[in-house]
């Protein structure tokens, strides 16, 4: 399925003028919003063909993994903290902000094989010592841990989702920022905030400014930091 280019989400890095045509990611596990369909981080960012043809080809050989699944779907949607795989090169790449709020995809440091990060975003009880947590990719899994709570973030092994470590949003914790001006930014949280009314909760962070909870995604406590990409931290993004 086609978009006109124009429409597609402002969260992709791409000329808005070269092409009439985009392609709509496949209502998937990130939001159509919050994510770049495979085919253009293939072609486009990668730059590894020029046609869609050969993009097509590229997948239905099984050479390109999600988290450490095969996926042959040029529409698939790959958002924040994904780990892209393809067969032959030596780098892992992940999806991250840059400072426009523009998704990209970065070499995935080595020291990540195997693991990402996933944030809670829900968390269910579904029976007895039994809850499921949401995450923001879309994923879900099932625990018996009653220690894990929604903004947490858990690093765990791709593709069976083991649970690795824990990182709990608190003070002295390092995180990336994933919205307002702030966005793409590594940051160190000073306070939290809480409000009592319907305001959402303010984070304070030691590099001098203030943004809600909303935006912050731990990479780093004081027992383990999740190795980032070199980031770009300049305002003059393409």
């Amino acid at each position: 399925m086609k978009t006109k280019i124009m429409m597609a989400s402002r969260k992709l890095k791409i000329p808005r003028k070269t092409n009439f045509w985009s392609v709509t990611p496949t209502p998937a596990t990130h939001k159509k919003q919050d994510s770049i369909p495979m085919l253009i981080v293939l072609r486009d960012y990668l730059k590894l063909g020029d046609k869609e043809r050969e993009i097509t080809r590229i997948l239905n050989n099984n050479m390109v993994k999600v988290d450490g699944k095969i996926i042959k779907d040029r529409r698939f949607p790959l958002g924040f903290m994904d780990v892209l795989s393809i067969e032959n090169i030596d780098n892992d790449y992940i999806i991250m902000y840059d400072s426009k709020g523009k998704l990209v995809a970065r070499a995935n440091p080595p020291e990540n094989k195997g693991t990402k990060l996933f944030k809670v975003v829900k968390k269910t009880i579904v029976g007895k010592d039994k809850i499921q947590l949401g995450f923001h990719d879309g994923k879900t899994i099932t625990t018996d841990r009653k220690d894990i709570h929604t903004s947490d973030v858990l690093l765990m092994k791709v593709p069976n989702l083991e649970i690795v470590d824990l990182l709990r949003l608190a003070d002295g914790d390092k995180v990336f920022i994933t919205g307002g001006s702030h966005v793409g930014e590594l940051a160190t949280i000073k306070s939290i905030e809480v409000k009592k009314s319907s305001v959402k909760n303010m984070v304070h962070l030691n590099e001098g400014f203030s943004t809600i909870k909303d935006y912050m995604f731990v990479v780093g406590t004081p027992k383990y930091t999740f190795k980032t990409p070199e980031l770009e931290v300049t305002r003059n993004d393409e």
